[in-house]
Order: structure tokens, then C-alpha cells, then sequence
């Protein structure tokens, strides 16, 4: 089994307001966020290996994906909301959630970070009679 690419130390160097009561839960998406890394580039361990990937590039991915799932701030009146909607008559109000399972998920940013390892879909055309 291979390891993860990031520790509780490491998410607390990326993320200094770790609350101390999530840190059981942080390592186990820390476990979580590398697997979900290696599935979707089975050969990152090979790249690191060869020097092709700095280490740091998938640590520092799945600091952010754990804090992404763990991290909902109080403090905005929109707190854990990806979008708002409000109306004034007949009073509307709506919005949609922002992660509400606290899963841990690969940004766009992460997978620009991470390199095109995984296999491109390729768009192709069956011609009938050759």
C-alpha cells in the first residue's frame, strides 16, 4: 500500500486554523484525498520517482482538497453556499450548497497542478463499408 502524500503536519502548515477537534477527521481525508489523487493519475508515484514531479505538487493538492472539505467558514453570512439567490416579492430565497457531505474533490487548479497523466478522451468516428 502506498503512502499518502500528506500528514496531519503537513495540512497544519498549509492550514494554521485547523481546529484541533477535526484533526481525527483530517487524517483520515488526508488518507482519502490520496487515494482519490493516485486513482486519477496512477502514475504520479512514477513521475516522483523519476523527478518528473516535485513532492510537493501532491502534497500541497491534497492539503487543499482536505481543507476545501473541512474548512466552512461562520463568518460569511453565506457560509458553505457555492451560490445565493434572493428576491424581494414574493420573497424568494434559494441557494446551492457547497459540498454538504464534506467530500474531499480535485479542483480544476489541482488537476492543472497534478499534469494530464490521465488517459485524454478523443473524440472518433465509425465510417461504415471501409
Amino acid at each position: 500500500m502506498a503512502g499518502d502524500y500528506a500528514d496531519l503536519a503537513d495540512l497544519k502548515l498549509h492550514w494554521s486554523k485547523l481546529p484541533a477537534e477535526d484533526e481525527a477527521d483530517a487524517t483520515q481525508k488526508l488518507h482519502e484525498a490520496s487515494v482519490e489523487v493516485r486513482g486519477n493519475y496512477p502514475d504520479l508515484d512514477a513521475r516522483i520517482g523519476s523527478g518528473s514531479l516535485d513532492p510537493e505538487i501532491p502534497k500541497l493538492v491534497v492539503c487543499r482538497m482536505v481543507k476545501r472539505a473541512l474548512d466552512v467558514s461562520e463568518d460569511a453570512p453565506t457560509a458553505g453556499f457555492e451560490s445565493m439567490q434572493f428576491g424581494t416579492g414574493p420573497f424568494t430565497v434559494g441557494g446551492k450548497v457547497h459540498n454538504p457531505d464534506g467530500n474531499v474533490y480535485l479542483s480544476a487548479a489541482d488537476k492543472r497542478l497534478l499534469g494530464n497523466s490521465r488517459s485524454k478522451r478523443q473524440a472518433w468516428t465509425i465510417h461504415p463499408g471501409g
